[in-house]
């Protein structure tokens, strides 16, 4: 893969302007109504905008929510609607679930928070969420300003690199923690 250091540069700083524009709302922000199955994928695709998710593997579907209620990683709806709580685990659990298992994602979201725990837990995330993205990008343009230089003309491919090598030991390091909770549970 070569490409031009100018033109990656570029397609970084638009997609950077895309990912300062990311924000997950707040617990006050979500909806206070109840909503059906419909509208909650929907509105959670539009909350998750970030990932690509495409016809095959989408980041949410109805099944995807049933899922999850049957195997308990969050409540099942009230009359088969969706209330707050839902939007809430729903966001986090389709976030988390791009690198964690649902096995890992139940020891950090545990599906029978109280309401004030789950309002908490959730504002949490979405901070930390926005920290990280800020960090992400902070460290994306430092790899690109080292990686995609005139003089490398695989530039592209060291920043692949770069970025797959981050990406495997942040994986790692979720995997040891989540982990290390069960033996503190023995």
């Amino acid at each position: 893969m070569i490409y031009d250091p100018k033109w990656m540069n570029a397609k970084l700083v638009r997609w950077e302007a895309y990912m300062d524009g990311f924000r997950l709302p707040m617990w006050e922000e979500l909806p206070e109504i109840d909503l059906y199955m419909d509208q909650l994928v929907a509105l959670v695709e539009k909350y998750l905008s970030l990932f690509p998710g495409d016809t095959k593997n989408p980041v949410i579907t109805p099944s995807v929510i049933n899922n999850y209620v049957r195997l308990k990683v969050m409540p099942a709806p009230h009359r088969k609607r969706y209330s707050r709580k839902h939007i809430a685990y729903a966001v986090m659990i389709c976030f988390l679930k791009q690198v964690m298992t649902l096995t890992e994602i139940q020891k950090v979201i545990p599906p029978d928070l109280s309401p004030e725990q789950l309002r908490q837990l959730y504002n949490d995330f979405v901070r930390k969420t926005t920290t990280a993205t800020r960090l992400f990008i902070d460290e994306v343009k430092e790899s690109a300003r080292l990686c995609l230089v005139e003089e490398n003309t695989h530039g592209c491919e060291s920043l692949v690199l770069h970025s797959a090598i981050t990406s495997m030991l942040y994986k790692l390091l979720t995997v040891k923690l989540t982990g290390l909770q069960n033996n503190s549970e023995k």
